[in-house]
């Protein structure tokens, strides 16, 4: 397909936190694709972030997306409600014939992303799963570095994610109390994509646990829980472990493949992907600079997605990445052996 340049007129659904910093580095940083003309939230009298009212002083605000998605100069839409409503809204926006941008989690339970991975499929339209972590520049350079085969044959991938001390006391305590599997859903999402996508398959078995250890409401107030420990096998027979934990004193990501080459591993955060060796040796490869939000994942989400829209069919992008990242962390909330290949192929023929 023929490559198309578009100035963009976007609508955001859901103007809290991730909506308004998608926006800020949206108006900051990409001027050039477009401009944000309307924002849906439910909560009326939102108070969006200085610089959103400086660069866009005209912004449209409804507090019923409908009314968003019925403005006829509205080309692209990016979805950043929870999560129980993205099944829902997704289809109206594409029902709208609007290009679609939709956060992760893709839904809040597999049930719901089975619905979700058959509409976008049989529809069609451009859809896209907002999986930011995958366009770090440390998680881009390991994907290409695995593809050329600098690892040679992969046996076994290990990740790990600290969410930090403060972090996770603030969203649990306050934001997710009440939905056991928020915190973990809502953060291992990443990680476990990454690893599937970066290896080019999908879970077979796995078996996890979950707990909470740290962050809980006084009395029998609910709480969200803040440990993960998950293990299991791709289907192509690749190891892997997972963990997350909420106890550290600041955020933490890193990764660690192993192959018949030696190792490699990477902190999410780096400039810099190291590999080191049987013989003892080391060696390190940079990456691309880390600046921006999310270390500049957002910007080049954004810029991939508008050019995805711009140069590809009317079809879904990705669409199996709505299962397969979410297929790990609610494994691990069951506390039992899952055969996730066994789900995934029923649904991806």
């Amino acid at each position: 397909m023929t490559a198309k340049s578009i100035f963009h007129h976007i609508g955001i659904i859901g103007f809290g936190a991730r909506g308004q910093a998608l926006a800020t580095t949206f108006f900051k940083e990409l001027p050039e694709y477009g401009q944000i003309t309307a924002v849906a939230d439910i909560r009326k009298n939102i108070v969006p972030r200085p610089e959103i009212s400086l660069y866009s002083p005209d912004l449209k605000s409804y507090t019923d997306y409908h009314d968003l998605l019925a403005d006829p100069e509205i080309d692209t839409v990016i979805i950043t409600t929870w999560p129980e409503s993205h099944l829902e809204i997704s289809k109206a926006a594409l029902l709208a014939g609007k290009s679609v941008l939709c956060d992760k989690p893709a839904t809040a339970s597999l049930d719901e992303a089975r619905l979700l991975y058959e509409f976008v499929t049989t529809h069609g339209g451009h859809f896209q799963l907002g999986l930011n972590m995958a366009y770090r520049p440390a998680c881009r350079k390991a994907s290409q570095l695995l593809a050329d085969g600098a690892l040679g044959k992969v046996f076994f991938v290990r990740g790990f994610c600290d969410v930090g001390y403060d972090f996770a006391h603030d969203v649990i305590i306050r934001k997710f109390a009440g939905d056991k599997s928020a915190l973990i859903l809502g953060k291992l999402t990443h990680d476990a994509d990454f690893m599937q996508f970066a290896l080019g398959t999908y879970a077979e078995e796995v078996c996890g646990h979950t707990a909470n250890f740290q962050h809980q409401r006084r009395g029998d107030g609910a709480t969200s829980d803040d440990t993960a420990s998950i293990s299991g096998i791709m289907h192509n027979g690749i190891l892997f472990s997972l963990a997350l934990s909420s106890c550290s004193s600041s955020y933490s990501r890193s990764f660690h493949f192993f192959g018949e080459r030696g190792e490699m591993f990477f902190n999410v955060k780096d400039d810099f992907i190291e590999f080191r060796y049987a013989d003892g040796k080391t060696r390190r490869e940079a990456t691309e600079s880390t600046a921006g939000a999310h270390g500049g994942a957002d910007r080049a989400m954004l810029i991939d997605f508008f050019n995805y829209v711009e140069t590809s069919p009317m079809q879904p992008r990705w669409p199996a990445r709505i299962l397969s990242s979410m297929m790990l962390p609610l494994a691990a909330m069951e506390g039992k052996l899952i055969q996730t290949g066994n789900f995934y192929r029923s649904v991806v023929n």
